[in-house]
């Protein structure tokens, strides 16, 4: 028992709650206000196509329907951001991992890495796969500090990243 609360540290209370086709618009929500503060050196145009093109909630239940799953990130109790996966020929595609600004650097992407592990092993899967934006030094670095590596540029702007299980 830590009798110091300043030097107290646990790990925050982090959940997914598996989201259903009808929760689309409230994802495409936080997708705009989450991409809009991630990618905001990318212009404009090019974001909104993105958005529009896969987190548009039209395009959000079709992928739903095709076997992809999101799911809300709950920490503490409160929604702080969105993932999605699903299986593929690879092993799982981790799709999206996004948090709210406020929640980052508190520990809660370590957790969800924990999780999206355990859920590929739980379907077999013997690896799992991502792409990222070339340029998202962070988001390299915090999959590379997970077991991650990349392994090929898809295109000038995306690499892709891998873990073996």
């Amino acid at each position: 028992m830590c009798q110091n609360e300043k030097f107290k540290q646990e790990k925050p209370s982090v959940k997914l709650c598996a989201a259903r086709p009808e929760d689309s618009v409230t994802i495409s929500e936080m997708a705009d206000l989450i991409f809009h503060e991630v990618y905001r050196d990318v212009p404009s145009d090019v974001l909104e196509g993105f958005l529009q093109e896969y987190q548009a909630p039209e395009k959000i239940r079709e992928q739903i329907g095709t076997g992809m799953n999101y799911a809300f990130i709950l920490a503490e109790g409160e929604r702080a951001g969105y993932i999605s996966y699903g299986l593929d020929e690879m092993g799982m595609y981790l799709s999206k991992l996004y948090l709210l600004p406020e929640f980052r650097g508190k520990g809660i992407g370590g957790i969800l890495m924990e999780t999206v592990e355990s859920e590929a092993r739980n379907h077999e899967a013997k690896r799992i796969h991502l792409d990222v934006n070339v340029d998202n030094d962070g988001a390299i670095r915090f999959y590379e500090s997970h077991g991650f590596r990349k392994t090929e540029t898809l295109t000038y702007l995306r690499v892709m990243m891998v873990k073996d299980l």
